[in-house]
């Protein structure tokens, strides 16, 4: 069963009947993929609810079928369910800058009068979105987590009563770092942050006194072979679940399995994962802040250079992009080049040194003694 078969099974149940759980939670961050742009405003001029959101999205032509969590599939079966159909949506916000490399969208849905949920929308399929995602990594704040704490303090003017935060993929980040970050009046009154597979954040950030504050009322949710939510630093506890998918396709949400009212547990994470964690984890730890920032720029000026918006532009105009890339990256001066290429070099060291403690594990828990690989 996935969130789909959940509002066939669940449907009938409105949220007074019923209270919200990681399913739910689930199924607003989902719908925050939605395209929105003309049907719900960042005023309070436009607030319909999902039931008049489906019928409005249908009537623009909105078609998002090239998306892997396509997400109006999703709004189909909420607006024809008694638990979501008469939820409000409102206050959607929509950025994308090239300039800022900032890839920013959030919408608020109105469970009640005393309860709201804040979801914050992951990486779409924009260039600028997975540069932002891979700035995480070095930026003490990157422009869309300033943008969230902004929206999360807006958001709490025009409301009363409890605020539930989360998101998917990089909406997760933002969840946690909004309800880290935000007024601390706002802050009490958030009484739960969700971060569905979403990666961490770097040192700086993780040792706050502000992130440290909110951990116990954080959900990290993650699939058992997760690739992205393992990515930089995370205190949170993390809940391990089990997907129907493989691999990267795990973070699609519509392949994690669900139980009644909440996801089916896994036992423990999968090999791949817990190698790409060690592999990761330790490169990055060996890298500076200026070293990533360099790698980073590196890679996205030359993506950028394909005059391609969005990665399908990439790949629908493979030579033409190619070819762009190529004349970007002879222009990286020999110093930013050669810092890539030890960068490079890290990564794979890291992939060997995790490769052999693997082996080293799996030899002792063998029976192996201390026949240790050299």
């Amino acid at each position: 069963m996935n969130i789909l078969d959940y509002i066939d099974w669940r449907g009938d149940l409105t949220f007074a009947q019923s209270s919200l759980n990681e399913v739910d939670n689930l199924i607003f961050s989902t719908l925050a993929y939605l395209n929105m742009d003309h049907l719900v405003s960042e005023d309070d001029s436009s607030s319909p609810t999902i039931e008049e959101l489906y019928q409005l999205y249908t009537a623009a032509g909105y078609d998002q079928s090239f998306m892997a969590n396509n997400p109006q599939p999703l709004l189909q079966k909420a607006a024809q369910s008694a638990r979501f159909k008469d939820i409000r949506v409102q206050w959607y916000i929509n950025k994308i800058d090239v300039e800022q490399q900032l890839q920013f969208a959030a919408v608020t849905f109105i469970i009640s009068d005393g309860l709201a949920y804040v979801a914050f929308r992951g990486t779409d399929n924009t260039i600028v979105g997975w540069r932002e995602d891979c700035n995480l990594s070095f930026l003490p704040e990157t422009p869309g987590q300033n943008e969230a704490v902004m929206y999360v303090n807006r958001v709490a003017e025009k409301t009363r009563g409890d605020l539930i935060v989360g998101g998917h993929s990089k909406g997760g980040n933002f969840a946690v770092y909004a309800a880290a970050f935000c007024d601390e009046a706002v802050k009490h009154r958030v009484v739960k942050v969700y971060s569905n597979d979403g990666p961490g954040f770097n040192n700086q950030v993780a040792e706050s006194d502000q992130y440290l504050s909110v951990l116990s009322k954080t959900v990290k949710i993650i699939p058992d072979s997760s690739l992205i939510g393992i990515l930089l630093l995370s205190k949170a506890t993390r809940r391990i679940i089990k997907s129907d998918a493989k691999g990267i396709m795990q973070h699609n949400p519509y392949s994690w399995c669900v139980m009644g009212a909440s996801f089916e547990s896994a036992d423990e994470r999968a090999d791949a994962s817990l190698f790409m964690d060690e592999t990761l984890s330790e490169w990055i730890a060996g890298l500076s802040a200026e070293n990533k920032q360099i790698l980073v720029n590196g890679v996205f000026d030359a993506l950028e250079a394909s005059g391609a918006k969005t990665l399908r532009e990439i790949s629908e105009n493979k030579w033409d992009s190619f070819t762009a890339i190529v004349k970007a990256a002879a222009q990286i001066d020999p110093d930013s080049r050669s810092d890539i290429k030890e960068t490079v070099k890290k990564l794979f060291a890291s992939g060997k040194d995790a490769a052999k403690n693997e082996l080293q594990r799996n030899t002792e828990m063998n029976g192996g003694g201390n026949n240790h690989p050299e």
